[in-house]
């Protein structure tokens, strides 16, 4: 269980992104962070990742967790191949080629990427980039996954495809998903805990 106790995020200009929130968040479960643009989702979620710092109160996770990422953006590598950008979610060092090979083939069969290993990532478009991500994120075999509003460039259709893929996903492998969107349709399809979340002063 991931336990979040009493924790805030005030920056240096004042601007409140989060004051004073507790919640306990299960494991092996899907979650959803759900409210509008500028309410602290992404804040927290970073927050758990340990890439935003804490003003106050603390966050509480268990030391062995592999956690994987999905940003919004896609931060992927536009010079090198699919395969290659996969590839990078996991220490290749412990790993010999034949083996990384099977999971990066893997990883982009689950997301329906594998027909274009080969290609460079800047010929691609917005939604076959996010499907990368999200392959280069299910690579590590996470225990804790964020997404953080990650399949916005796919068309509805695809996107929800994609939903069902992950939601298969995380029945199968027993990770914990916390998902961050805006849209109250797609919390709902993913979510099986919802959390609410306002902006300071509403």
């Amino acid at each position: 269980m991931i336990e979040i106790c009493n924790v805030s995020k005030i920056y240096e200009n004042g601007v409140v992104a989060l004051r004073d929130m507790s919640m306990q968040i299960p494991e092996k479960q899907r979650t959803v962070f759900f409210g509008p643009s500028g309410c602290g989702k992404t804040t927290l979620l970073r927050m758990i990742a340990g890439l935003e710092s804490i003003t106050s109160g603390n966050i509480r996770i268990p030391p062995s967790l592999k956690i994987s990422f999905m940003f919004q953006n896609d931060r992927l590598f536009d010079a090198i191949t699919v395969k290659e950008n996969i590839a990078y979610g996991i220490d290749q060092r412990t790993l010999s080629k034949s083996d990384l090979a099977r999971k990066v083939e893997h990883a982009a069969r689950l997301v329906g990427v594998d027909s274009i290993l080969e290609q460079k990532c800047k010929t691609l478009s917005g939604g076959q980039r996010q499907r990368i991500s999200l392959a280069r994120a299910l690579i590590k075999e996470p225990d804790l996954l964020l997404i953080d509003e990650g399949l916005n460039s796919l068309d509805q259709t695809s996107k929800y495809e994609l939903i069902d893929t992950l939601i298969k996903l995380q029945e199968t492998k027993q990770f914990t998903l916390l998902y961050v969107t805006h849209d109250a349709q797609e919390a709902r399809k993913v979510g099986q805990n919802f959390i609410e979340f306002k902006k300071e002063g509403d």
